[in-house]
């Protein structure tokens, strides 16, 4: 099979740097209704360094950087589909059968525009037709072992992601490079009063104290399209992110207070199809506006948390309870189950309890060893709606003598799907020929139950 790539870049952002001043024009956007992909590509959003202070090796920092919320809601809907089993009805409204998204992380020490330790990106990084990002055409990795030109993200239906960059460098050819096959070294992207290199340690060591490191990102997202014959790839980039740095000029962690956490606000809450030991399983989206996006980098860059807390209660109750589920921001669906709720008088909480939630921030900040909590979310209240027949087991709308075989003959099988609210007819939290017996016994003298 051929494989043909076609590259497109956004236009590069103008970096200008003045002492610890960096002024970083405003990035150019790839419309979605230009490249046919199912987000408008931006460039990578509050980029922040951190450095490990010698907990990985001297050098490694961690860079923490957000994506849209287009690009978190369509993944997290991508991956939904996937796991759902309809992953080639959702692909196929899209003029591709596959989409990756990477990152570039550039770096440079103290003069972004030294000829030698400035900017590493080369023209490389855009990739070879055949052999991909950041080679050359006859095979050659063109970047060294600090340039990353296809990180993979961890998570992207999720807001904030990391990397760790600027790792420690063995005493091999990722040190000192190979000059025949034009390979970089670390080495030789580097100014010798700049470093000291222990060679029987293995170690590089950068005096942060007097020296700066500046990091920049951006996004590489490839469409991939199968033909009969050919695998057709078209990479598109991103503009460059905001400059981070660290060291000499880099400024001290400024803490988050209390007003600068504004309560959640979530939109399309309701019922999934899903259940949780069978209990039901809500869903809602979570608005996350700039400054959240932001303030989640930057919190989560320092070692820190910025997370969701939910609590639930039957209407009419006054105590809340938590709830398990999502709770790293995202643009896209969340999910809780309300498990939690169960008691001896409720034991399964189904689609038709009424319900009442709220939401509300939680912050963790390393450099000042402090949590704090935003407000209360509005309550917000729903019900799942129709009622459901406990002990219709098949879900035709009936209870009657088919429910007992169809359940009989799913405890025989391992690969039956049965809901537990339903099959649970005893309500013992198991399901079991207990609740055959019990089925059968109520089928013979009544025609319906209803939860």
């Amino acid at each position: 099979m051929k494989i043909m790539r076609r590259f497109l870049a956004a236009a590069l952002v103008l970096v200008m740097l003045a002492s610890a001043l960096s002024v970083i024009a405003s990035a150019d956007v790839l419309k979605k209704e230009d490249t046919g992909l199912p987000f408008d590509l931006v460039a990578p959003a509050y980029v922040t360094a951190v450095w490990g202070e010698g907990g990985d090796s001297p050098t490694t920092t961690n860079v923490t950087y957000s994506l849209s919320n287009e690009m978190t809601t369509f993944f997290k809907n991508m991956e939904t589909a996937s796991v759902d089993g309809y992953y080639d009805e959702f692909i196929s409204q899209y003029d591709f059968d596959e989409i990756i998204i990477t990152t570039q992380v550039d770096w440079a020490l103290d003069d972004v525009d030294d000829e030698i330790s400035g900017w590493h990106y080369t023209e490389y990084w855009d990739g070879d037709p055949y052999f991909g990002l950041g080679y050359d055409s006859e095979g050659n990795p063109r970047y060294s072992d600090w340039d990353i030109v296809d990180g993979w993200i961890g998570n992207a239906t999720e807001t904030v992601n990391d990397h760790a960059v600027t790792r420690g460098v063995p005493n091999d050819e990722r040190w000192y490079g190979d000059p025949e096959r034009h390979i970089p070294g670390v080495k030789d992207q580097l100014r010798p009063e700049q470093y000291v290199y222990d060679e029987e340690e293995e170690t590089l060591y950068i005096d942060f104290t007097e020296h700066t490191m500046y990091y920049r990102m951006r996004f590489v997202v490839t469409k991939r399209t199968w033909t009969d014959e050919n695998l057709i790839e078209t990479v598109y980039y991103s503009d460059w992110s905001n400059v981070a740095m660290i060291g000499k000029d880099a400024k001290a962690y400024e803490p988050l207070t209390k007003d600068d956490l504004s309560a959640p606000v979530l939109t399309d809450l309701h019922m999934t199809d899903q259940e949780f030991n069978g209990h039901a399983v809500i869903a809602l989206t979570l608005t996350v506006p700039d400054k959240l996006a932001e303030d989640a980098a930057y919190v989560e860059a320092w070692g820190g948390a910025y997370w969701i807390e939910a609590q639930a209660r039957f209407r009419g109750d006054t105590e809340w309870v938590g709830l398990q589920g999502d709770w790293i921001i995202k643009g896209g669906e969340m999910e809780f189950a309300l498990l939690s709720l169960s008691r001896e008088d409720h034991v399964y909480v189904k689609k038709t309890d009424e319900i009442e939630l709220r939401l509300r921030y939680y912050v963790y900040q390393s450099p000042t060893d402090t949590e704090m909590w935003s407000e209360w979310s509005e309550i917000n209240n729903f019900s799942g709606g129709d009622d459901v027949l406990r002990g219709d087991v098949n879900e035709d709308g009936e209870v009657n003598n088919k429910d007992v075989v169809y359940l009989f003959r799913s405890l025989s099988s391992s690969d039956a799907v049965i809901k537990t609210y339903l099959a649970d007819f005893n309500e013992d939290r198991e399901v079991d020929n207990k609740d055959v017996v019990a089925l059968f016994r109520y089928v013979s003298t009544h025609t319906e139950i209803r939860i």
